[in-house]
């Protein structure tokens, strides 16, 4: 009888033991799938191509600078070089590239106006003292404000909290997302 009962511990530990394995790959798996889903769902987002139209040169408003040059560097989702000087762009901000929505925030930004392309930077008149030596402003790049489409397309978002100073919080797009 104590053999049995030995035999019945022993079989039972085993069991509960596969069962946890068991367990442990469904958990695993289900981590695996869930990952693979959000990976190509930011795989599918990075490779949408903007469409980039024929160029229209907009015109500058207010009394600040108005500076038209080639794009030498895309920092990041919303800050880009053009002829060297560093450019923020007003009104609008993405992520930083710490963040996987950071890093396709820049991608959509360089697809949009990649290194070599032509833009027109309207200084902000509300902000001329810039910010961490940027200038702040309103970037035309291949026909588009790249501060709006950054906000249209979702990548980026309004900030809100400089409304009260810009020189462009009245802009329809502006406007639109809540300034």
């Amino acid at each position: 009888m104590k053999l049995f009962t030995v035999i019945l511990i022993a079989i039972s530990i085993v069991a509960v033991i596969g069962a946890l394995i068991g367990f442990q790959q469904i958990v695993t798996w289900q981590a695996q799938v869930a990952f693979e889903q959000y990976n190509s769902g930011i795989q599918s987002k990075v490779n949408e191509t903007p469409v980039i139209e024929e160029p229209h040169l907009p015109q500058c408003i207010g009394s600040a600078r108005c500076i038209t040059g080639i794009v030498t560097e895309v920092i990041d989702g919303d800050t880009i070089k053009v002829d060297e000087q560093s450019i923020r762009f007003a009104l609008a901000s993405a992520p930083e590239l710490s963040d996987p929505e950071g890093i396709i925030a820049k991608d959509f930004i360089d697809g949009m106006c990649p290194i070599g392309s032509t833009a027109i930077v309207d200084e902000d008149d509300g902000q001329t003292k810039g910010s961490y030596d940027r200038i702040l402003g309103v970037i035309y790049c291949n026909g588009k404000n790249l501060n709006e489409q950054l906000v249209e397309s979702g990548y980026g978002y309004l900030s809100k909290e400089f409304c009260s100073v810009s020189e462009f919080s009245n802009n329809t797009w502006a406007k639109k997302y809540g300034c």
